[in-house]
């Protein structure tokens, strides 16, 4: 039985300290919550500020539920790429979705107004993910899977407990796309389902999850391909619906899957190790999925929630619809120094999400003579104001070269990961500022 991208085989690969004095960073989850110090649980499973206190922090880990901030409330919109000025790095990005409507770990690119998610030669490819959550809502990707054994794409929704719905393709298997969903990051295996259509790599599809507080539909091209219904989902023995219900955001992503270092069911699960001297990876140094347009269209919040306002916030562990409320409390932090209990926190020497680079590269893409790239984590200059594309034959971030793995996280990419930020140490308590990305494959 084909297994989920979102069954956490995926995990963090994130950089040394700069600090040497620090070890390894706090890690979080149910029996394990962050102390004070850094209070915010991110979807990796590790504790810190900044960043970590943002898209994903998980208020059910955190030192308390609101040291996770604020979440911006869903926008009606409809996004395509003409530029990638709208995409911002994770090492970068404060909070404001009105300076960024997606934000990235990895090599997004520009090509012909389409964006591509890419994963250079021995990397561990790119996560995007939205800025703004949907609280029930439908939501439209337009797009081209990659391809290859091994090769894993994702369009998902994933919320900050962990509930998730999931469109997962198989670079080895064009003809079908997988469905799932998770609720609270509890992984059943039954829970997928296949959808057959045209091949995902050389055709356009239009892939559509339907989100209503009673159902879920997945769609390809109009046609609905499973529903699946709230009530169908009572677990006897929690008395709980296991039936997603939190705001998410919106992910895509391509990630190793066949990793020659995971686990022999997650590569059986990717069709089969990864070859890194594929035809894409020898013409254009990356195997690549291409995403014409996004759109989101908001439908109303339960009607126990206010009705209005510009942010999502937890009142509780619970991690059910009934814990969250919506409020007119802001989502920017000042700093990476900040959380959701002290959102100024450092604000005298933070810098604006708003400083984003607006130079680019050109480099070769497929049917492409003009693309472009965004600054990712590792080439980004120190001042903020530089970009990088990527060399064909030397991609800044490997599979071979990133350090040792950090805890569980969903991919899909559940991937997006928003991770530059503070981690503290468990053994000094010294401040360890993160400076690459943070994401890869996690072993079970």
């Amino acid at each position: 039985m084909l297994r989920s991208v979102s069954s956490r085989f995926a995990a963090g690969l994130f950089a040394l300290a700069i600090l040497p004095t620090a070890m390894s960073t706090i890690t979080c989850g149910a029996n394990n919550l962050c102390p004070e110090s850094a209070p915010c649980c991110s979807q990796y499973g590790e504790c810190g500020i900044g960043a970590y206190c943002l898209g994903g922090c998980n208020p059910k880990f955190s030192f308390a539920v609101d040291s996770c901030a604020p979440q911006p409330i869903c926008v009606d919109a409809s996004y395509t790429f003409a530029n990638l000025n709208s995409l911002e790095s994770n090492t970068k990005y404060l909070g404001d979705s009105s300076q960024a409507d997606f934000v990235y770990s990895g090599y997004p690119l520009e090509s012909n107004g389409d964006l591509l998610v890419t994963m250079p030669n021995q990397s561990v490819g790119t996560v995007v993910a939205s800025s703004t959550y949907v609280w029930y809502g439908k939501v439209d990707v337009v797009m081209k899977s990659s391809r290859g054994q091994g090769v894993v794409t994702a369009f998902i929704l994933f919320s900050d407990v962990q509930d998730e719905i999931d469109y997962e393709f198989v670079g080895a298997d064009l003809g079908t796309v997988q469905t799932n969903f998770y609720y609270q990051g509890v992984l059943d295996w039954f829970n997928s389902e296949n959808i057959s259509l045209s091949d995902t790599f050389a055709n356009w599809h239009t892939y559509t999850v339907d989100w209503q507080e009673d159902y879920i539909q997945w769609s390809v091209d109009g046609q609905v391909g499973r529903t699946l219904y709230k009530n169908n989902t009572l677990n006897s023995t929690s008395g709980e619906y296991s039936f997603p219900q939190t705001p998410s955001r919106v992910q895509l992503s391509l990630w190793p899957g066949g990793l020659a270092s995971n686990a022999p069911g997650t590569i059986a699960w990717a069709g089969g190790e990864i070859n890194w001297d594929s035809a894409d990876i020898q013409q254009y140094g990356y195997d690549y999925a291409i995403v014409k347009s996004v759109n989101v269209q908001c439908y109303s919040p339960p009607s126990f929630a206010n009705q209005s306002g510009k942010s999502y916030r937890y009142v509780n562990r619970n991690g059910t619809q009934e814990s969250v409320i919506i409020t007119n409390d802001d989502t920017v932090l000042a700093s990476f120094e900040a959380s959701g209990t002290d959102m100024s926190a450092g604000g005298s020497s933070s810098s604006s999400s708003s400083t984003t680079s607006s130079s680019s590269s050109t480099i070769s893409i497929p049917n492409s003579s003009s693309t472009t790239s965004s600054s990712s984590a590792s080439t980004t200059s120190t001042t903020g104001n530089g970009s990088s594309g990527i060399s064909k034959t030397s991609p800044s971030t490997t599979a071979s070269s990133t350090s040792s793995a950090g805890s569980g996280f969903s991919q899909g990419g559940t991937t997006t990961g928003a991770n530059a930020g503070t981690a503290v140490s468990p053994a000094s308590g010294s401040l360890v500022v993160l400076i690459t990305l943070i994401f890869g494959l996690f072993v079970l």
